[in-house]
């Protein structure tokens, strides 16, 4: 296996010879890029109902390749169907630290707009993803600005507050871990591994700008700082001192190390409750169903037990081979990711010159 480690320009883009390897990949993937009309516009629906609309303007700073760019493996990883299901799987691994749950439930309208913060977490990685790199901090910047009023005492008498790094931590972790492993069971090619290290990298910068130590408002107004940035040269302090990971190996020794904090109570069995019978049309609730229960069954022992789900071995494989299924079949139907094609026009967009007659 390839060992060399990351360099720096790696942590927002694969090198040459990867970005060569994934525009095959994804031009193997996309062979159908528009899925069967009809199923598409009635899938999308349920999407949107489920996740929200495009959170990004496809028409804002054409040319702009936002934090990571078309030959990035975030692209492949949060452009593959498979990443549905791998969000889901982040919700619930979300769920499983009784802290992360307590924020959740005294500082969100989650009971009131269940919806709401599903859709409010699918904009913020699509946009982190996809949007330019502007939208990318602006998004950023109202998350953070929320952080601040969001702390507390979970009902175990522990103190919270979501601006703590390492709440900050398990949040990012939760979905970056997610995304890898529901694209490792259920995307058709696997990442080579130097691709995972890279996903892993690039999606613990998107996180570090979280961190109320990192001035947001400057990088905002200077373009050539948003340059450095991308190119993985700006100070991030969770990444300068390794509370983030930034690589495949270094992401599971940081989700080991939470292990013993993990657990569930009242808070995040009502969220369960939510994320097993969410308000969508009942056409889509099969889908639905078989993504949920393979997120269910993806997660690893420590996480599953945390969860309360006792599975015997041969449900959870079947779990999981429903929802390769069931995505299989969304990925005929319904062909790439609308947010994915959008970025790309934009990446190739360029303003007409001025004419100078």
């Amino acid at each position: 296996m390839d060992t060399e480690p990351l360099a720096p320009d790696d942590v927002w883009r694969t090198r040459a010879h990867l970005a060569d390897r994934g525009a095959a990949l994804r031009a193997a993937r996309d062979g159908s890029p528009a899925g069967v009309p009809g199923a598409r516009a009635a899938i999308r629906r349920v999407l949107t109902r489920l996740f929200g609309g495009p959170p990004f303007d496809p028409d804002a700073d054409p040319g702009d390749p936002g934090l990571t760019g078309p030959s990035s493996a975030s692209w492949i990883v949060i452009g593959e169907p498979a990443a549905i299901a791998g969000g889901l799987r982040g919700l619930l691994v979300q769920v499983a630290h009784p802290l992360a749950m307590a924020g959740v439930h005294d500082h969100s309208a989650f009971r009131d707009d269940p919806l709401g913060r599903l859709q409010r977490t699918s904009a913020y990685v699509t946009t982190t993803t996809f949007g330019s790199t502007r939208e990318a901090l602006q998004v950023s910047r109202r998350v953070r600005a929320v952080h601040p009023r969001v702390h507390g005492t979970a009902p175990d008498g522990r103190t919270y507050r979501a601006d703590d790094p390492r709440l900050l931590t398990w949040v990012s972790i939760a979905l970056t871990s997610s995304f890898l492993a529901g694209h490792r069971l259920w995307a058709p090619t696997p990442l080579h591994p130097r691709e995972e290290d890279a996903f892993v990298a690039q999606q613990s910068r998107i996180g570090a700008l979280l961190d109320p130590r990192v001035d947001l408002e400057g990088l905002l107004a200077d373009e050539a700082a948003q340059e450095e940035l991308r190119a993985g040269r700006v100070h991030l302090p969770m990444i300068a001192d390794g509370t983030l990971p930034t690589s495949a190996a270094d992401l599971d020794e940081v989700l080991a190390s939470y292990h013993h904090e993990l657990g569930i109570n009242h808070q995040g069995r009502e969220a369960l409750a939510f994320l097993r019978r969410p308000p969508i049309p009942w056409a889509a609730r099969g889908g639905y169903r078989s993504l949920l229960t393979g997120a269910l069954g993806s997660l690893d022992p420590v996480q599953q037990r945390a969860l309360e789900v006792r599975w015997p071995p041969a449900a959870t494989r079947a779990a999981v081979a429903q929802a390769g299924a069931a995505l299989a079949t969304m990925r005929t139907l319904v062909g790439t990711s609308p947010s994915k094609r959008a970025a790309e026009q934009r990446t190739v967009a360029v303003e007409q010159p001025l004419s100078s007659g």
